[in-house]
Formats: C-alpha cells, sequence, structure tokens
C-alpha cells in the first residue's frame, strides 16, 4: 500500500489492507478537505472503506478494475 499527500490529494495505491486503516484515518483526519484517488487501488479493505465514510471522503479518481470500481462507488456516493 502506498498512501501519497500531492498537491492536496491522497493518492492511494496498491492494496489498502486494514493495517492501513489508521494511517488513511489520519490523513483524511488532517486534511479533510483533500480529494482522494483510488485510481491505482487493488483492493481496499472495509475499514479504509469505513475511514473514507467517515471522513466523507471526495474521490477524485476510482479504481481502474470495474467491479471494484462498482463496489466502492456505491460505498462512497458522491455529492
Amino acid at each position: 500500500m502506498t498512501i501519497e499527500l500531492k498537491d492536496d490529494t491522497l493518492h492511494c495505491a496498491g492494496v489498502l489492507g486494514v493495517e492501513d486503516a489508521e494511517a488513511l484515518l489520519v490523513l483524511v483526519a488532517t486534511h479533510p478537505a483533500a480529494a482522494v484517488d483510488l485510481s491505482a487501488c487493488e483492493h481496499v479493505h472495509t475499514a479504509c472503506v469505513q475511514v473514507l465514510m467517515a471522513g466523507a471522503a471526495s474521490i477524485s479518481a476510482w479504481p481502474a478494475a470495474p467491479e471494484l470500481s462498482e463496489w466502492l462507488r456505491a460505498a462512497l456516493p458522491q455529492h
């Protein structure tokens, strides 16, 4: 997993596992206006999804994998 804050966007890549949820929580809490780019994610553990839900994260890019993208779009509706 890689989570990097760059240009006010959290770029997440690879597999976001349960062990990444706390680091993601810190970044989302300390940068609430940051968009989240999930385009390079291959898997997102439900703990990380819950962090994104709780933080009302603004998703700027969805994963390339159609199934993962569809699942996350349903779990993280954007307004």
